[in-house]
């Protein structure tokens, strides 16, 4: 996974790879307002490695919430659960989700946290 971090305006901003989009999201969105947030995901992470493959932990945001198994990590937009699966959408629309939902390794998710913590130190 492919991120940045840099500093706009006094806040630390991320960005990542187009299929990771919606980790800058969830950071950009959710981290700021909790500053515990990456100790609690960081926690998550090391107790989801002990997991059993049906176990699941979840962190919800206001905006965006996490989802940590013992393989991966989903981050995704509150507003996709609200959705309607059988609703019908116009002939050739097709919903853009890349900034919506992302998938990634538990190592992944935790480099990119602890990418962070180095970044502020």
């Amino acid at each position: 996974m492919d991120f940045q971090f840099t500093y706009y305006q006094g806040n630390v901003i991320a960005k990542c790879s187009m299929e990771h989009f919606a980790v800058a999201n969830w950071f950009n969105t959710e981290v700021p307002h909790h500053s515990q947030l990456i100790s609690t995901a960081l926690l998550h992470v090391q107790q989801a490695k002990s997991f059993t493959p049906e176990q699941e932990s979840q962190i919800l945001g206001k905006e965006y919430s996490l989802f940590i198994n013992a393989d991966e990590v989903m981050i995704r937009a509150n507003n996709l659960s609200m959705s309607n699966d059988d609703e019908e959408l116009e002939q050739d629309f097709h919903y853009y989700d890349e900034e919506s939902v992302a998938f990634l390794g538990l190592e992944d998710f935790e480099q990119f946290l602890r990418s962070y913590l180095a970044f502020v130190t």
